[in-house]
């Protein structure tokens, strides 16, 4: 599921690019404000319809464009006979527009089947220490991609949730016994979903953040979101009189969440930042290694600005962990001389400036 061909057109200050990145590892060279992130925002964009910068989807138009267009090809899986697939997202003002294999997609879900991705950023340190819904997407996103049902069971939930709280915020208890049968169903199944997915995940990830943290033993704990000594039904129905104060639901795991534990404390409250920013190195690496475990390959896997992020014993075993994985890389640096010297054989090395791409 590696990118074989990018071409970009009206991307915030990007030339229209076209690309033939590298199967592995793909080094993106450039000074600040060069257009290497805009390049790995594309990317993203190819990938789940949306930016990891802004939420504004009209800033990342050129100025004086009217749209941009991402399009690429990815590599089809052997078990589909090989070959490569189209895919591509255009962008108006007003309008957005995805094709998959020449055809429309309804949805971004379906666009992240073809492309699985994950993207590695400065900002990213609030996957540890900012909101816990940033922790539940974590979560959903790894399921999505072991258990192909695992879409609908959150929609399921997500509906009734909303019916929920509806009849909540109208004052309207006798009517939330059919929902809360609902909310119940769906989401024992997202819990138990997510506590599979994080026990597989651990083992990948002790022994990730054992290369960066030596002698280190971390743990993950699920907190799903009520009191797990009672069943998700009776909680909703105890619940009752706090909810209708309220206005929306307080149990179920809509309010989940997961913290790093080191040495069974949590990790937020005593490391400090640089070794936060490692953790989520690990977190997402790990989630990278169990989909390849799980369907041959993580898709891509984006990493910005990794001079600057990390120090130089941690850039060399960054590179080691990268060293022989079926995953796709993308990673930013201001210079050749911060990482290329120490790149795998496996890579290319392409340089950034005034928003134009070349290969090294």
């Amino acid at each position: 599921m590696s990118l074989v061909r990018l071409d970009v057109v009206g991307l915030r200050n990007l030339a229209p690019i076209s690309v033939e990145p590298h199967p592995r590892l793909n080094l993106l060279v450039g000074a600040n404000a060069s257009g290497k992130t805009s390049l790995l925002e594309a990317v993203y964009l190819l990938a789940r319809a949306r930016s990891f910068r802004t939420s504004q989807i009209g800033q990342l138009i050129r100025f004086g464009a009217s749209e941009l267009t991402v399009a690429g090809r990815v590599a089809a899986d052997a078990d589909a006979g090989g070959g490569s697939m189209p895919i591509g997202i255009r962008i108006g003002r007003r309008e957005r527009e995805l094709q998959i294999g020449g055809r429309p997609a309804q949805s971004s879900a379906e666009l992240l089947q073809v492309l699985p991705l994950l993207v590695i950023q400065p900002a990213g340190i609030a996957l540890i220490d900012g909101a816990p819904k940033l922790r539940r997407q974590f979560l959903d996103f790894g399921v999505f991609h072991r258990q192909p049902g695992y879409l609908d069971v959150c929609r399921r939930y997500a509906k009734a949730l909303h019916q929920r709280n509806a009849l909540l915020r109208a004052g309207q208890a006798a009517a939330l016994k059919p929902w809360d049968r609902e909310l119940a169903r769906y989401g024992i199944m997202m819990h138990e979903a997510r506590g599979d997915y994080l026990e597989r995940l651990t083992p990948f990830f002790n022994e990730i953040g054992g290369r960066f943290f030596s002698g280190s033993h971390f743990a993950l704990r699920m907190q799903p979101g009520w009191d797990l000594s009672l069943p998700l039904a009776m909680a909703l129905e105890n619940d009752v009189a706090t909810d209708l104060r309220h206005g929306h639901t307080q149990s179920g795991p809509h309010k989940g969440d997961f913290s790093v534990l080191l040495d069974q404390r949590p990790v937020r409250a005593y490391v400090s930042r640089g070794q936060m920013k490692l953790l989520v190195y690990a977190l997402l690496l790990a989630q990278s290694r169990l989909m390849e475990e799980r369907i041959g390959t993580a898709g891509c896997v984006l990493i910005d600005d990794v001079a600057s992020e990390l120090d130089e014993n941690n850039k060399n075993i960054l590179l080691e962990l990268l060293r022989g994985r079926p995953t796709q890389f993308f990673i930013t640096a201001t210079s050749r001389e911060a990482i290329a010297d120490r790149l795998p054989t496996e890579s290319a090395v392409f340089e950034m400036a005034q928003g134009r791409l070349s290969q090294a």
